[in-house]
């Protein structure tokens, strides 16, 4: 087969490639410059191949480093991106081996990014921020943890009482027996255990 045309598309840096004056596929100009492709050169299928493999690993490793420059992801998150792109499970596996090997991918130094954040600018429960480890992709194993090493009780309580001196003032005209129920219910939906509400309502 020759390469009869090469053919700029509309979408940016991507280009048609046409084999015997028909179209075969197209490709971004860093892999025609990568392969040195040009007008007349030839191809068998073995090659085109090879090209449209490197070329759509290309894109996903492009997708992958925009998509991680803004902050760290878990492994979940980015292979949900790359499926989004419509990238194949092949060129995804090899993407995702390859920033594991770079080390840009690594759920357990996200999961302590992520607690970390949760713990100065928005305290939850041990409970809730479990779940959303999960939910994140990060092995339960994992996310008990981290949590274990990076929330001792300690902290857990004092956040929570940080959170109750806050709220309480938002009920401070209800009657002491509503006061209670709602700062109760208020701790229960931010993720605290029961033992960690009962110990700070009875400073109320």
């Amino acid at each position: 087969m020759k390469i009869t045309s090469i053919e700029k598309q509309k979408k940016e840096g991507r280009f048609n490639i046409f084999l015997d004056g028909e179209f075969a596929f197209g490709l971004y100009k860093e892999t025609i410059y990568e392969f040195g492709l040009r007008v007349n050169d030839e191809l068998d299928a073995k090659k085109a191949e090879e090209i449209k493999t490197r070329d759509e690993i290309g894109f996903a490793k492009r997708v992958a480093y925009r998509f991680l420059n803004y902050k760290q992801r878990s492994e979940k998150e980015v292979r949900k991106k790359l499926k989004e792109k419509k990238i194949s499970e092949k060129a995804i596996e090899l993407v995702i081996s390859s920033l594991k090997d770079l080390n840009y991918l690594n759920d357990e130094y996200y999961a302590k990014l992520y607690l970390q954040s949760k713990i100065q600018r928005k305290p939850e429960g041990k409970r809730v921020l479990k779940i959303k480890l999960t939910e994140k992709g990060i092995p339960k194993d994992v996310a008990d943890n981290i949590i274990s090493e990076q929330y001792p009780p300690e902290t857990e309580a004092q956040k929570a009482a940080e959170l109750l001196k806050k709220y309480e003032k938002k009920v401070r005209a209800k009657s002491e027996q509503e006061k209670r129920q709602k700062c109760y219910r208020y701790l229960v939906s931010k993720g605290f255990d029961f033992d960690t509400i009962n110990e700070l309502l009875k400073a109320i």
